[in-house]
């Protein structure tokens, strides 16, 4: 029986779920647990004979009921809608079909701890962020009264050193590369356009006797024009013309989708430590620091929207900080 007193003012009431609904009433005039037992008995009585006169709670949608309406939100509002449907799916799966209302901290720490074990704590963060988005939508369609991911805390991240490409990695690299993919790395270095903006470049967009192409489908929405120096002219020149694409598949004569496991492999066969090819374009912002260029001037080039995210490339680590202790020592 889910019988109790309220211990603001000492009446009984009733609070149960009957056919994934909550039902929940107040007797103040009830004189003990064992008078509204009764109550509650006849209302599920009541229930099964389609009963009346019983108070439904207005915060009753299931977890079903709210993912739903996260999933219709996602359609309209994400340009990858289903990017994250995994996640919601095992959260479903752990916590299961109960009433939104009743998902607590625990249920989502569970989750986290779970992920904690399988992935990187920067991809749980994530992970919970989705959770989070769709328990705001559930409260602002008044579908629950309190987010319980409001006091969720994220995991902590240990960021490692920033990885970069050595130009005597850069070598060998290339040497076990195929033409395709050779192209591809040395677009990425000497240009630091962005995976996706090197895989949608059309050859409208290169123009080779004025040595520049423009940059389309950029991440900020905003088109840049970017020289193009003697060698990464060579690179795009040796790219068949089977499409409008300068990066299309000889086999199936479309653009490429993801090089991620094909680079993965690259890499593996040069035996350089790891790194990804987005990892590139940090090389990119790297190598100009290193050579002088301005910081506001390398942002314009990569397309970052806040100076902020250029600096996080563009340490010279080894020097300043060896030249620093130098200075210390002769004090």
């Amino acid at each position: 029986m889910s019988v109790y007193t309220d211990k603001r003012n000492g009446h009984f009431g009733y609070n149960f779920m009957f056919n994934g609904i909550r039902y929940h009433k107040v007797f103040p005039e009830a004189k003990s647990l064992d008078e509204v037992q009764g109550y509650e008995l006849i209302a599920k009585a009541q229930l099964r004979q389609k009963g009346y006169g019983i108070e439904k709670n207005q915060y009753n949608s299931s977890l079903a009921e709210i993912i739903k309406d996260y999933n219709v939100y996602k359609e309209v509002a994400y340009t990858k809608p289903y990017n994250f449907d995994y996640v919601i799916n095992r959260f479903y799966k752990m916590t299961g079909n109960k009433v939104a209302e009743e998902v607590t901290l625990n249920d989502l720490l569970k989750y986290q701890c779970v992920r904690k074990k399988e992935v990187k704590a920067s991809t749980v963060n994530r992970e919970m962020d989705c959770i989070r988005r769709m328990f705001s939508l559930a409260k602002q369609n008044k579908k629950i009264r309190i987010n319980p991911c409001d006091d969720l805390e994220d995991l902590r991240i240990e960021n490692p050193p920033e990885r970069f490409l050595t130009k005597d990695e850069e070598k060998i690299l290339l040497s076990v590369s195929n033409e395709i993919m050779a192209a591809m790395i040395i677009v990425a270095l000497y240009t630091g356009m962005r995976t996706s903006e090197i895989l949608n470049l059309k050859w409208a967009d290169v123009f080779f006797n004025e040595n520049y192409l423009v940059v389309l489908n950029t991440k900020n929405g905003k088109s840049r024009r970017l020289p193009i120096i003697k060698k990464v002219k060579k690179a795009l020149l040796s790219q068949k013309k089977i499409s409008e694409y300068v990066f299309t598949s000889p086999v199936t004569f479309t653009k490429y989708e993801d090089i991620k496991t094909t680079f993965a492999r690259t890499v593996k066969r040069a035996k350089i430590p790891h790194i990804t090819f987005h990892k590139l374009r940090h090389t990119t912002a790297s190598r100009l620091n290193e050579l002088g260029v301005d910081i506001i001037t390398i942002q314009r080039i990569l397309d970052h929207s806040d100076v902020s995210i250029t600096q996080q490339y563009t340490h010279t680590f080894d020097d300043s900080i060896n030249n620093a202790f130098k200075k210390l020592e002769k004090y």
